[in-house]
């Protein structure tokens, strides 16, 4: 049981990365999960319970903080209430573009025609999509060194058992 465990581990800490770059995959909610399949291993080394509690705060702050982000992003360069609804529209819209980096091009389009179709000049809408667009690279960076750091973590333990098992 404690080897499908750690498969199961490893397997999450993959989806967790892959999650913060693909919508829709909780990628630092993910990790933290490869954290919690490794504590039911039989390993003696696990994570401690303050480690696995501020982790998961960590990581459900990471996610919420995903969805709040860029249309934080988006009010702060000037975007309508039509602009932050356009990116996060845009942004679920993207996910399913067939052209490519439609999750990328997704939340910048909905920011810009939300504001155009709520008033807004194009050069104020551009502003607001781009907003809405750095505020989409900066919530995915913050994804990415939470899932990546969690990773890290489960991988030293599963690491050090692997060697355990080999000598």
């Amino acid at each position: 049981m404690t080897i499908v465990l750690i498969l199961l581990a490893v397997a999450l800490v993959a989806f967790g990365i892959i999650g913060c770059i693909v919508p829709g995959l909780p990628g630092p909610i993910l990790s933290f999960l490869a954290m919690v399949a490794y504590q039911f291993t039989s390993a003696q080394d696990k994570f401690s319970t303050t480690a696995l509690l501020i982790w998961g705060i960590i990581a459900t702050a990471v996610f919420i903080g995903d969805m709040i982000v860029p249309a934080a992003a988006t009010k702060k360069f000037g975007g309508t209430k039509a602009g932050v609804w356009g990116g996060i529209i845009g942004t679920f819209v993207g996910m399913f573009a067939p052209i490519p980096f439609g999750v990328i091009w997704g939340p910048l389009v909905g920011a810009i025609v939300g504001d155009l179709l709520g008033g807004k000049a194009i050069v104020g809408a551009m502003k607001s999509g781009f907003g809405s667009f750095m505020g989409f690279l900066l919530a995915t960076f913050f994804k990415l060194v939470v899932a990546i750091w969690i990773g890290v973590m489960v991988m030293i333990k599963v690491g050090g058992d692997v060697i355990a098992w080999i000598w």
